[in-house]
Parts: structure tokens; sequence; C-alpha cells
């Protein structure tokens, strides 16, 4: 690259990284929240077989019935928590990769300006030459 481009998309680049791990420890975050929550449904799974089969074989099956209405509502407010936390970091996801596009844009944006404006310099540099070489003549 040459020492101008250099200077105009530098910035850009390191905005870029930045962005982008940022972005990866979001992305890292909800999909970690996701798998705990797919983790519960094979422990849901264990525990009403378990339940199933104690009821089954219990005498006591008023109690059995009570306690697993009891682990019941136990399981479904943990089930809601974790949903919560998945919609929270996805939407936390979403937030930030939205304002990572706004910030690229506003940085293309000055990068289109720079060019333009190194455009103009050289048409007028260029100008400038011309008037010199038929000043000269």
């Amino acid at each position: 690259m040459t020492r101008v481009a250099l200077l105009l998309f530098s910035p850009i680049f390191s905005v870029s990284d930045d962005l982008r791990r940022g972005s990866m420890e979001r992305s890292k975050s909800f999909f970690k929240a996701l798998h705990e929550l797919k983790n519960l449904r094979p422990q849901l799974y264990s525990a009403a077989d378990y339940c199933e089969k104690s009821y089954l074989h219990s005498e006591q099956k008023q109690m059995v019935l009570d306690n697993l209405k009891e682990y019941t509502v136990k399981a479904l407010v943990n089930v809601v928590d974790h949903m919560g936390t998945v919609a929270s970091k996805l939407t936390n996801l979403f937030d930030q990769q939205s304002s990572d596009i706004s910030t690229m844009e506003l940085r293309a944006s000055c990068v289109s300006q720079k060019l333009l404006t190194c455009q103009t310099l050289l048409v007028l540099s260029d100008n400038l030459n011309q008037d010199r070489i038929i000043t000269m003549r």
C-alpha cells in the first residue's frame, strides 16, 4: 500500500479488528447460554422418568405427587430464567452488531470523504502544474 492509503485505511483496520473481537465474545456468550438451555432438556426428561417410576412404585403417591409439583415449578422457573438469559444475550448481540454496522458506515463515509479530498487536491495540483508549464512557455 502507498503511504497515503495506509494513512487513510489503517484506522478502519484497527476498528474492524476491535469490532470483530467484541462480536466474537458476545457470540460465544450467547451460544454458551443457548447450550446451557439445551442441556436442561435431558435433565428434565431424566427427572420426569424418575418421578414417574417413583409414583408408580410408591405407596405414598400423594407425597410423591406433591414433590413432583414442587420440582416442576422450580424446573419451569429455571427454564424460563435460562430463556430470559438467552433472549437478553441475543438482544445484546443484535444491538452491538447494529452499533458496529453504524460505526463501520461512519468510518467508510470518512474514508470516502478523505479520498474525495485527495482527488480534489490532485486535480488542483495537476492544474497548478499545467498553469506553470503554460506560463513558462
